[in-house]
């Protein structure tokens, strides 16, 4: 069977001041159906640059030097701009950090559902949505569906958004610091949350953070970034007890230090 999604000596730069900064180096890796991977990483390390070239939202100075990334069998750095489109939010959906600032202020969320159904081609079904909010443990749906984003709480904008990601079905969810603009407490929520999800609905899922606790609770494998280049790569065990370079050792060492005493390490 073949993967739903492999990268493939993936190297992307940034164009600064007319200087090419690195971002991510020859990186390759898979990920089956149904599986979750979680990349894992510093700020700067090229972990969200990996999830950017995913669905095409890479800024105007990147470049992808070279690579592929192939979704079924489709490189999707050859998608014109319309195929493209139409792939993401439907095939390819991205959960980002701070959902309250990618969701439309002038929208109720309702529209914003509405709108996501029409730019697909795809009837609004009004229905479906409350039955998936009320999947994701949405208190009172049909409130939250006439609210607007500044209205609702981070927990549950981040809810919302999981269900914005939802809503089509696809094939692939991409997680990127879906809890780093979270409290704690609100943090373990979104975890287990995440985890259902992996239980009631069959996708892929990518979960890009710089907590490796938050990593080995929820993933099948683990990726380890650091400068760019893939240092690590094993299930949550090998990772966690048997760390092989000295980075993955230390930010385990660290990570652990952290939630000593805050909360439990496996949420």
């Amino acid at each position: 069977m073949k993967p739903l999604l492999e990268v493939r000596e993936l190297t992307v730069a940034y164009r600064v001041k007319g200087v090419m900064k690195y971002a991510v180096k020859d990186v390759s890796f898979t990920l089956n159906e149904d599986e979750v991977l979680a990349i894992v990483g510093e700020s700067g390390s090229g972990k969200s640059t990996i999830a950017l070239s995913i669905v095409g939202a890479l800024p105007e100075n990147a470049v992808v030097v070279r690579g592929k990334i192939l979704f079924r069998g489709i490189d999707l750095l050859k998608l014109r701009p319309n195929e493209r489109r139409y792939i993401n939010g439907k095939e390819i959906s991205i959960i980002f950090q701070d959902p309250i600032t990618h969701l439309n202020p002038l929208r109720k969320v309702r529209l914003i559902f509405k709108d996501l159904f029409e730019d697909h081609g795809v009837e609004f079904n009004i229905q479906g949505v409350l039955e998936l909010l009320r999947k994701l443990k949405v208190p009172d749906p049909q409130r939250v569906l006439e609210s607007y984003p500044f209205q609702l709480s981070g927990g549950m904008a981040q809810r919302v958004f999981i269900a914005l990601a939802l809503v089509l079905n696809p094939k692939l969810l991409i997680a990127d610091e879906p809890t780093s603009a979270l409290d704690l407490t609100i943090q373990a929520q979104v975890v287990r949350l995440l985890r259902e999800v992996r239980e009631n609905f069959r996708v892929g899922m990518i979960m890009i953070t710089h907590d490796i606790g938050v990593a080995t609770s929820i993933a099948d494998r683990i990726l380890v970034m650091y400068d760019g280049e893939l240092v690590e790569e094993g299930s949550p065990d090998d990772v966690l007890l048997r760390p092989k370079s000295r980075y993955t050792a230390s930010l385990v060492s660290s990570t652990k230090a952290l939630y000593k005493g805050v909360m439990s390490w496996t949420y």
